[in-house]
């Protein structure tokens, strides 16, 4: 892979040799220091008013090495900036995430305070205006995070009943694309309750990270030993085998959890089982 501090020493050079960019920040997990592998990527912030210019555009990341791949992510929001970024693989393999932000993204945070990403962490390397030493000190501690209320808590656990519903419709049918698509859709809501599950725990105090990442770290027994069952192979029985683990990691890991914190638990998972029951063995009578 790519050499980390070279790439980042080409990073700051193009920066610094192109009109328009005033500021290089870098954030996560090289900035904080914290959970450095081989394989950690580069997260850097271009700032000034000529990084519009970049937006969309492949060939300033040649500037800084030959590029594998790139894509590029626009920006959807309308009245809080959600600024444009390039997501780049050099030649070697190592990711680069580009944030591209005009010169107010650093005035917003000297004025108001960092945002959450900057609070875990970051390193200035460039800045030619003198904007980032108005920045605070970034503090490293994992954010705070809040339990679900009684409405966000009881949708989820209806969403996730639902879609156990209709995953053995589909394998009934031998429809095994949706039904694996659906069973995704299921392990999604299952890591939602596991992270409620470590925050009604710990009572905040453990870092869940984001999208699964590190889950064995933080996942409370019983549940992370029955992970591994939730995942399914592309075969109709595999299917269901993980449909029936899920359900029970689900139902169980709900129910701890609205104990904990005081909100409704639908005890829907005996129902539902037996609907999957008759579902499958209607199938087997045809």
């Amino acid at each position: 892979m790519d050499n980390p501090e070279l790439l980042l020493k080409r990073i700051v050079d193009f920066a610094t040799a192109r009109d328009g960019i005033q500021a290089v920040v870098q954030t996560g997990s090289r900035a904080r220091g914290l959970r450095v592998d081989a394989y950690s990527d580069l997260d850097v912030e271009l700032i000034g008013p000529g990084t519009a210019e970049l937006v969309g555009e492949d060939a300033w990341l040649e500037e800084i090495a030959p590029v594998l791949v790139a894509i590029h992510l626009a920006n959807e929001a309308e009245d809080d900036p959600d600024w444009p970024t390039c997501l780049a693989v050099f030649a070697e393999g190592r990711k680069a995430d580009f944030t591209l932000a005009g010169p107010e993204r650093l005035e917003r945070m000297a004025a108001g305070g960092l945002d959450g990403l900057y609070r875990r962490g970051y390193l200035v390397h460039l800045d030619e205006t003198g904007a980032a030493r108005a920045l605070e000190p970034s503090d490293p501690r994992p954010p705070e995070r809040s339990a679900p209320d009684a409405g966000e808590f009881e949708t989820d656990q209806r969403e996730f009943w639902f879609e156990a519903t209709q995953i053995p419709v589909y394998i009934a049918r031998g429809d095994l694309w949706p039904a694996a698509s659906r069973l995704v859709e299921t392990e999604e809501l299952l890591l939602r309750m596991l992270e409620w599950n470590a925050f009604a725990r710990s009572g905040g105090a453990v870092d869940t990270w984001h999208g699964g990442h590190r889950i064995d770290e933080w996942a409370a027994e019983p549940y992370r030993s029955g992970i591994p069952s939730a995942f399914a192979g592309y075969d109709p029985d595999d299917q269901l085998r993980a449909l029936r683990a899920i359900t029970a990691l689900y139902s169980r890991a709900a129910a701890e959890t609205g104990g904990l914190l005081g909100l409704p638990v639908l005890d829907l998972h005996d129902r539902v089982l037996r609907h999957i029951d008759r579902v499958i063995a209607g199938a087997a009578d045809r």
